[in-house]
């Protein structure tokens, strides 16, 4: 038998629940893949997608933990989707589009990459040999706010990866001066709510 009487109590209950971090707030993360439930090959081995029932979206789930600042050890998530119904204007499903170029970004932040460097040095490091090779990364990232649906509360997510060439960018060791801003809602520091929620765009 467990007996869970005599479990220390917490001395800061506060610390189970946080503020929003304020839109447009720029850090350093780290990312980590979480599990799925199928494989796509083009993405390399392992089953890190989901697949909605409806329609042909198929996604990825990132979580990002900041490194240092005064949002150190808080968490964020994002999903990056890599199919849909509609097509974009490459004939690739539109969905895949802003997949791929968020994937890049990740990379290229993570690996101190300019978007606009062409070299072969440049253009190696952008590859990948999977889903896999971003565990680990660290990247820099500006937060977003997700407004929350079907009785979730707004979440903290990835607004996008900072690449070099942005001002806002900064390096690893080198965390700025950070305010934290109140903000009027709290949110329960959550995972993101298991998704059927196919955004407009993957859709049809």
């Amino acid at each position: 038998m467990l007996n869970l009487n005599n479990v220390p109590q917490d001395e800061n209950p506060q610390n189970q629940e946080f503020t929003l971090i304020p839109k447009g707030t720029v850090v350093r993360a780290v990312v980590l893949v979480q599990a799925g439930d199928i494989e796509v090959p083009e993405f390399g081995q392992g089953q890190w997608f989901k697949k909605s029932a409806s329609t042909s979206a198929k996604w990825m789930n990132l979580e990002f933990t900041i490194i240092g600042g005064d949002f150190d050890r808080r968490k964020f998530w994002h999903s990056i989707f890599v199919d849909g119904d509609k097509l974009g204007a490459s004939g690739m499903p539109l969905a895949k589009e802003i997949g791929l170029r968020t994937l890049k970004s990740i990379v290229e932040s993570a690996r101190s990459i300019l978007p606009t460097d062409m070299s072969p040095q440049a253009q190696q490091n952008r590859n990948i040999s999977g889903m896999f090779d971003l565990n680990a990364l660290e990247i820099c990232a500006k937060i977003g706010v997700k407004k929350g649906t079907n009785g979730y509360p707004d979440s903290n997510q990835l607004m996008v990866a900072l690449t070099p060439e942005n001002s806002e960018f900064f390096t690893q060791g080198n965390i700025p001066a950070q305010q934290t801003q109140p903000v009027n809602q709290t949110a329960q520091q959550t995972a993101p709510q298991p998704t059927g929620a196919v955004p407009a765009w993957a859709q049809s």
